[in-house]
């Protein structure tokens, strides 16, 4: 018999709000928490992975009818994300800071090269966490670790479409 993952569905309510079934089961929010909200995906998928102990389908119904699917291997809250990060380098480097130095630096740091940008325009820096994948319709979604998103001192978020070359940037809800 083949693996199978366990299926968690949520399905948007119209006072936004989150029914939430795992395999057709109904998984609740903690006793005399509120019901589930959208802003609670990554703690419910976190939960049945914990678990668990497996990856997860997961399935979304929208209120219009769209329904997203992805699956999460890992949970979206690891306890590493929780701390407070640690003292970071600063979120931009200007290109005459780069001067070579004999002491190591106290974060090591990454250097990634490209040309073909407007002189002086503004080039937003992105490090790919995950992809997901754009329905029928061509509407792509990303569910992002609220931790991630502390890391970033815009708290941004780039989708890029890797065939279309579509470049979409926002601030999630």
């Amino acid at each position: 018999m083949p693996p199978v993952l366990p299926v968690v569905t949520m399905t948007v309510q119209a006072n936004a709000t989150l029914r939430v079934a795992v395999d057709g089961e109904p998984f609740g929010p903690p006793t005399f928490a509120p019901p589930w909200q959208r802003h609670s995906f990554a703690q419910i998928i976190s939960e049945v992975i914990e678990q668990r102990r497996s990856p997860v389908r997961v399935v979304v119904h929208e209120l219009d009818g769209t329904v997203y699917t992805d699956i999460v291997t890992a949970p979206l809250h690891p306890a590493s994300l929780d701390q407070s990060p640690a003292e970071l380098p600063p979120a931009s480097v200007e290109h005459d800071d780069l001067a070579p130095d004999d002491a190591a630096p106290l974060h090591p740091l990454a250097l990634q090269n490209a040309e073909g940008f407007v002189p002086g325009e503004d080039v937003a820096v992105a490090v790919i966490v995950r992809h997901t994948g754009a329905g029928r319709e061509g509407a792509a979604r990303a569910l992002i670790e609220t931790g991630l998103l502390d890391l970033s001192p815009t708290h941004e978020v780039i989708l890029l479409g890797r065939v279309s070359g579509t470049c979409i940037v926002g601030h999630p809800a």
